[in-house]
């Protein structure tokens, strides 16, 4: 996939998230809508960017020729 496409793609996913936010803004509850909204938009984008974070970590031990896992406790199948 070219740059180009990746980034159509991109902003057409940024566009639908922010439609999405502006949706829920508009069928909350004035007072407390906004700050659930808020909280939840805070955490979203939390879990989004540690996910983001786990994914370079893995490209770049990839590149670096380091194929482990960051997972503890799980071990390579030795068969």
């Amino acid at each position: 996939m070219n740059g180009y496409l990746k980034a159509v793609i991109g902003a057409i996913i940024g566009a639908a998230t922010a439609g999405g936010w502006l949706v829920v803004d508009l069928l909350l509850p004035e007072p407390i809508g906004d700050h659930l909204l808020f909280g939840i938009m805070g955490l979203a984008n939390a879990a989004i960017g540690w996910q983001v974070g786990r994914v370079l970590e893995r490209k770049r031990n990839v590149d670096n020729g380091n194929l482990e896992t960051s997972r503890k406790g799980l071990k390579t199948n030795s068969n």
